[in-house]
């Protein structure tokens, strides 16, 4: 897994300048947000929750892989967190089309999409290669031909979680 640990690695580089510049940007603009940007906070809590509990999935699809005949239960498993993780993508959709300000509004909306949207583009990656995971595992491929990727396709939605907990810390506690 060392290549799948140095392309986390660089993904996580990939999203510090994004917050770097949140907070560059939030020092440099006062007020922030701007007057007449409201965010629901409870639905981002919620669908905090719903990521957050994705990864308890996962890992009982992981633990269900490593057993001779879990497959199916891995398979299972797999669904409840694919289904969860579109849960969240859907959430995110139906705040963006809520929103009333754009990437180009001011410099928060700019800070605001980059991040939401960055991470959101990472959500639905993660949710292709679970699917992808599953049509191997239905196709009866061995688990030692499944297990990098069981491996590779856990550690990156457990970051994607993870940074989705610090975007939701930026945008919608400390703001």
């Amino acid at each position: 897994p060392f290549g799948v640990v140095v392309f986390l690695a660089s993904d996580v580089m990939l999203f510090a300048p994004f917050f770097a510049a949140y907070f560059v940007l939030r020092a440099s603009n006062d007020p922030w947000p701007p007057a007449g940007v409201e965010l629901e906070t409870a639905r981002a809590a919620i669908a905090t929750v719903v990521l957050v509990a994705s990864s308890f999935t996962l890992l009982a699809a992981d633990r269900a892989a490593e057993h001779e005949r879990g497959a199916a239960a891995q398979r299972r498993w797999l669904l409840v967190t694919v289904a969860l993780g579109a849960a969240f993508l859907a959430n995110q959709i139906v705040e963006y089309a809520t929103l009333d300000f754009g990437a180009d509004s001011h410099p928060y909306g700019s800070a605001y999409w980059m991040l939401t949207g960055l991470h959101s583009a990472h959500v639905a990656s993660g949710l292709v290669a679970m699917m992808l995971l599953f049509v191997r595992s239905a196709r009866g491929a061995p688990r030692s031909t499944t297990s990098s990727w069981t491996v590779g396709v856990s550690l990156f939605w457990h970051l994607v979680d993870a940074i989705w907990v610090a975007v939701f810390l930026t945008i919608w506690v400390v703001r």
